[in-house]
């Protein structure tokens, strides 16, 4: 079977530990999409592992975890990821050669453009370089992965055409320039460092469709930072919906037979634009820190809310989720009042629609309330064991989106998790 994992929110649902729970039955892992701009955290016996470009699989040593040409490739956070990871799961490692390369003026030009926008205009990109990167990749002149097999006079002819033009751009900003000779060294270095595994992967992929191998697409982010879904500009530069997932890992769109959307109990987002449901109270400080809410990649604190109902329904239908599983709901354990938007009031109209990103900066969000359950929820492995506000909770979610639940995580271990 062919599934794939997609975050149907802002990002940060949790989609790491349910790669992780489900990879140990799978064939391959394929990284859809996205570059080192958000970690997925993975918690396991082998420790806690906040990774950034790896595939989520990696600790199933009998899975190929690929890293597909819809993503963009910083090779030094890969470097520095793969040291932190036991020695014996990396020979499952595999980069398609059509993924794009970042270098280090990417990062760069990615810092100077977010610092020239006013406040109310910054998107919070992580400065990753990952929006130059893909700007690159669409003007048909970046590197991909597979350039640096090319022989070094080939190498040095396609980098010195970059180059000119992107210190130029670096002079517009009044940054340093870098020399020809300082990027090849690093690409040189690169090349001598991930060669082995540096593959056109498609024959791989098909063969393993073909034979109806078990593979995990996954996503990153969320549906909400999508750059043509979501709330644009406020938003990463690749496509985090499953429809993408078929297309960026080479994998015809109607062999994928199962879509998981990842759906934390309440909402977090990390960077700028609207966020409807956002609480500036106590009950968003707690959510904040009973969650440990901070970025994977920045250790920015994330903004917090409640559920909201009408994005992840707009979610639910425009990636076609069969499933729906639920992370973090033990973090609700300790609120005497749980709430749900279940709409919005958009200039003075009630809408369950989600509106143009405009409309959400001045959306209110119309509120169910549900009693909490202020018991722990952490040891609950059956849905049995859960308190009945807690079900009664699920059970509205599942009626929201017109999807069943079949999963809910009440703890980070791989474990704490309820399947139904």
């Amino acid at each position: 079977m062919i599934s794939s994992v997609v975050g149907a929110q802002f990002g940060d649902e949790g989609k790491g530990r349910v790669v992780d729970y489900l990879s140990s039955s799978q064939d391959a892992v394929i990284r859809y999409q996205g570059g080192d701009n958000a970690g997925h955290t993975v918690v396991n016996e082998n420790g806690k592992f906040a990774l950034h470009i790896i595939p989520s699989g990696i600790f199933n040593q009998n899975a190929l975890n690929i890293v597909s040409a819809g993503c963009v490739v910083n090779f030094e956070t890969m470097k520095k990821e793969l040291s932190q990871i036991p020695e014996k799961f990396h020979s499952s490692l595999l980069i398609d050669s059509r993924a794009h390369v970042i270098f280090p003026f990417h990062k760069d030009l990615d810092g100077a453009q977010e610092k020239g926008k006013s406040d109310k205009d910054k998107i919070g990109t992580t400065k990753c370089g990952i929006g130059p990167c893909y700007a690159d990749k669409v003007s048909r002149i970046g590197l991909r992965a597979g350039d640096l097999l090319l022989d070094e006079d080939e190498l040095y002819e396609k980098i010195k055409k970059l180059l000119d033009r992107k210190n130029v751009e670096l002079s517009t900003y009044s940054l340093q320039q870098y020399s020809l000779e300082d990027i090849m060294k690093i690409a040189l270095s690169w090349k001598a460092e991930f060669s082995s595994k540096i593959k056109d992967c498609l024959p791989l992929i098909k063969k393993m469709v073909l034979e109806n191998k078990n593979i995990l697409l996954e996503g990153q982010l969320g549906v909400m930072r999508d750059i043509d879904w979501g709330i644009y500009p406020y938003c990463t530069s690749s496509n985090t919906t499953a429809g993408a997932a078929g297309s960026l890992s080479g994998i015809p769109l109607n062999r994928i037979q199962r879509i998981i959307g990842v759906v934390k109990a309440y909402c977090s987002s990390v960077g700028g634009g609207p966020f409807v449901t956002e609480l500036l109270d106590e009950d968003g400080k707690n959510l904040q820190s009973i969650g440990q809410e901070f970025g994977a990649t920045t250790g920015r604190p994330r903004r917090t809310g409640w559920l909201d109902g009408v994005a992840l329904n707009y979610s639910a239908y425009l990636n076609g989720f069969t499933e729906l599983s639920i992370t973090k709901l033990d973090v609700l354990d300790k609120f005497k009042t749980i709430k749900i938007a279940t709409a919005y009031e958009v200039d003075g109209k009630i809408t369950t629609e989600l509106p143009s990103t405009e409309a959400q900066k001045g959306a209110k969000p119309v509120y169910k309330e549900f009693k909490g359950w202020l018991c722990d929820t952490s040891k609950a492995r059956k849905w049995n064991d859960l308190p009945v506000e807690a079900r009664n909770y699920i059970k509205e979610i599942e009626k929201i989106v017109s999807v069943p639940v079949k999963s809910i995580s009440v703890g980070p271990q791989r474990d704490a998790i309820i399947l139904l």
